[in-house]
């Protein structure tokens, strides 16, 4: 994919845009379908907000990479959202924005978009005031996010022999980096500041992605093995436990906790 000449995907129409409205939130729009690009710009519009719409994938990367929106509204049917991988394409180490998958396959494809990293997914569209309540409410949870990132950032987290450096995102166990990947982070980093207190898996799934509802995925299950998988093998002590029926907790070493 070529991505040197923005300008060029102005100028051909891959990318249209509208005035900036009031309200100051910008939404990048990629959809296929034209009549459901239509309703949805209306809506969001009438809103207040500021509209992008990219034609094409390989244009909306381009634009969530150069001036990255408040959220980003992406079409399943879009052509190379198959594996939903992509959806990483979408995020900078400097700025996260929330992305919404608009579906067409219901749940399994619920499912996979959210495992990928999407932070909602739409498969009923026709709902007006349902449709801008999600954005809205993604837009709010995404900024308290980055407040408390901000109130916390420059605070190493030390748990056992793990160590966590908000601030560049380095996790270290026994002096060993552990590389995980941008969603593992946040799941940990969640897990660790609430060191040895149970989370529950809607908890999890509110606040690391974002998700106000339970939807029978098992994205934090699958997150969690990964997380042992690279953390707690091969030592003795494991850091990540399981409460049967209730969640999942980070528990200090037992010489530790009373220390």
């Amino acid at each position: 994919m070529n991505t040197s000449n923005l300008g060029n995907l102005w100028s051909n129409g891959q990318i249209q845009k509208w005035r900036r409205c009031p309200l100051n939130d910008s939404v990048l729009l990629a959809v296929t379908d034209v009549v459901r690009r239509n309703h949805i710009q209306k809506w969001l519009q009438k809103a207040g907000y500021s509209i992008l719409v990219a034609e094409h994938l390989s244009s909306a990367m381009i634009h969530a990479k150069q001036s990255p929106p408040d959220i980003i509204i992406v079409d399943s049917a879009l052509e190379g959202m198959k594996s939903f991988q992509v959806l990483h394409s979408f995020q900078t180490e400097k700025q996260q924005v929330p992305v919404i998958v608009l579906g067409t396959d219901g749940t399994e494809e619920a499912a996979a978009a959210l495992e990928a990293g999407a932070n909602d997914y739409i498969f009923d569209w026709t709902d007006e005031r349902e449709f801008k309540a999600r954005v809205g409410n993604l837009i709010h949870l995404f900024r308290r996010s980055k407040i408390n990132h901000t109130k916390y950032k420059e605070q190493i987290i030390s748990i056992g022999d793990l160590s966590i450096n908000p601030s560049s995102r380095q996790v270290l166990r026994s002096g060993k980096p552990i590389d995980l990947t941008r969603k593992e982070f946040e799941l940990l980093l969640y897990l660790a500041r609430r060191k040895d207190e149970v989370c529950a898996r809607e908890e999890i799934l509110m606040n690391v992605w974002d998700y106000d509802f339970h939807t029978g995925t098992n994205v934090v299950d699958v997150y969690i093995l990964h997380l042992r998988e690279k953390m707690d093998k091969g030592y003795k002590w494991k850091l990540i436990q399981t409460v049967r029926g209730a969640g999942y907790l980070l528990r200090t070493p037992a010489g530790e906790r009373n220390s």
